[in-house]
């Protein structure tokens, strides 16, 4: 008796291709997202591998997508085959959280769980780099991506310059939706986003932008603004136009 029908995936959808290295054996790993962003399907593509295991893997990654699209949660996935252990095992290269695997199913469900269900304790390398001694990324920090960089530009048939990347995180606001819609054009919700949040300028860019004014990062004690330059052995604020420091 079937207890639930098959949910198909659009005949157009998203996902993601990861490539790494296991144990010195590349692995491909494809997935196949439904419109609300849960996993459908998953593709296993190792190179240079025997045909018998090559064929073992992609019947394997067919049998667990159908499983997906009957309704099994992918957590009793990667609770089943997390730290299996087989051949190739051993360091893995080429991936940003996963550092080292026991086998290829390890690896695989271990990414899975991480980009998918925030499965963050699988992970080697925690995504916030937690830490004291963290470094930033210098100027960098303060600048956007582009859309295409996380958006598939095939799966929008090139139309990622309608798109707009929302920059944000702890320091970000929340703004209202309507402020978003009237800027953005199109739904945020199209780029898996649920809470946007207000774009706004980074620390970075803002610092290098005082610095080309030549501020000097003292307060005026007319009005209060950061906006004093030197003129001459002077201080002089932009904002209310009085000096002081003159010696």
């Amino acid at each position: 008796q079937v207890v639930r029908e098959r949910e198909k995936l659009p005949d157009r959808r998203k996902g993601y291709t990861q490539k790494a290295a296991v144990g010195g054996h590349k692995v491909y790993l494809r997935t196949g997202e439904y419109v609300d962003g849960r996993l459908g399907e998953i593709f296993i593509d190792m190179h240079k591998e025997g045909a018998a295991f090559r064929s073992l893997m992609n019947n394997f990654a067919i049998a667990i997508s159908l499983g997906l699209q009957y309704g099994v949660p992918l957590e009793e996935y990667v609770d089943a085959f997390t730290f299996t252990r087989f051949e190739p095992a051993g360091p893995v290269q080429g991936n940003d959280a996963i550092k080292n695997a026991t086998s290829i199913l390890d690896y695989v469900f271990r990414e899975l769980a991480v980009s998918y269900l925030g499965r963050h304790d699988l992970a080697h390398v925690s995504p916030d780099d937690i830490g004291h001694d963290v470094l930033g990324k210098g100027e960098n920090e303060g600048k956007a991506p582009e859309a295409s960089s996380v958006v598939s530009k095939g799966l929008l048939r090139s139309k990622t310059d309608k798109l707009m990347v929302v920059r944000g995180g702890a320091t970000a606001l929340r703004a209202e939706p309507e402020i978003i819609s009237e800027v953005a054009g199109d739904p945020i919700s199209a780029l898996g986003w649920t809470e946007p949040t207000r774009s706004i300028d980074g620390v970075a860019e803002r610092r290098a932008e005082a610095r080309m004014k030549g501020y000097v990062g003292e307060a005026c004690p007319e009005c209060a603004n950061f906006t004093l330059v030197r003129n001459g052995t002077c201080l002089k604020c932009e904002t209310c136009g009085s000096t002081t420091g003159c010696s």
